[in-house]
């Protein structure tokens, strides 16, 4: 189980680079603050017009997903971050349809990441997030319970979107590991899905992780998001076993093809 203490920070050897990344961190987060609110008042008003318009749910999940294609667009720009994701790899994401995708949580940019990349993808938002995202139900999945999650993904599923699910539920500590729950493996088989696993590489993502400080940056200068699509998970190969049965060994499956390409790739324990 991660370790929620406080970060104790390296000692500070390039002034310049530190004061860089503070500033660049306070810019990643009022640019987000500003899209996050034009987001929201376009989905309020689709959300007006939905009588009129039904295809108000994909046309909401594209917006958003144009928007955080923005939002990272602009963190490249001021060299914040970079991307590295292969051209197979990213029209395989393109293409995805009716699929779990199922992916470590090293940071806090991975959700506007993975959405960028997912045009036809869905979140599940936990009951407590309220507002705004709770208000706009086509464009999320609100978990009030199981069973309002599981018709919300089978509706989303059905039309051939995605869901977008990290099994460990917090973000993925830099040092230690969380349990993966079963919650992506009983989804997918009660909606006769199957499972693309992701793994999110790349450089240390020290200041946006856990345990993190507010003033705590990547010690590089610039963090690497490195993307690999792993094999994925069929469900064929499971529709023998009892429910329970099924959903330990896929989950199983997932962390096991997560935790060795974190290993071959960046020596990392996940």
């Amino acid at each position: 189980m991660a370790s929620r203490t406080k970060e104790k920070l390296p000692k500070i050897r390039n002034l310049p680079l530190y004061a860089y990344g503070c500033l660049a961190k306070l810019v990643g987060a009022a640019l987000f603050a500003v899209i996050a609110c034009v987001t929201a008042l376009v989905l309020l008003l689709f959300s007006l017009l939905r009588r009129q318009w039904p295809v108000f749910g994909r046309l909401s999940r594209k917006f958003v997903s144009l928007a955080c294609r923005l939002y990272v667009f602009l963190l490249r720009c001021i060299f914040f971050m970079k991307l590295k994701l292969t051209d197979e790899d990213k029209k395989k994401l393109k293409a995805l349809k009716s699929t779990v995708i199922v992916a470590n949580h090293p940071s806090i940019l991975d959700i506007p990441l993975l959405l960028s990349l997912v045009p036809a993808a869905s979140l599940i938002i936990p009951p407590k997030s309220r507002f705004p995202l709770s208000l706009f139900k086509d464009a999320y999945t609100v978990a009030d319970s199981w069973d309002s999650l599981l018709m919300g993904c089978r509706n989303t599923v059905s039309r051939g979107g995605n869901i977008i699910i990290f099994p460990e539920r917090h973000l993925t500590p830099r040092s230690g590991t969380n349990p993966y729950r079963r919650t992506a493996a009983r989804l997918a088989r009660e909606c006769a899905a199957d499972l693309q696993p992701l793994y999110i590489g790349g450089s240390d993502k020290r200041g946006l992780g856990s345990p993190a400080a507010p003033l705590a940056y990547c010690r590089s200068g610039i963090y690497l998001y490195e993307l690999k699509l792993l094999p994925p998970i069929l469900l064929a190969g499971y529709v023998q076993m009892k429910d329970r049965e099924a959903s330990v060994a896929v989950t199983k499956k997932i962390h096991d093809e997560i935790s060795a390409e974190a290993y071959l790739s960046d020596y990392r324990i996940v």
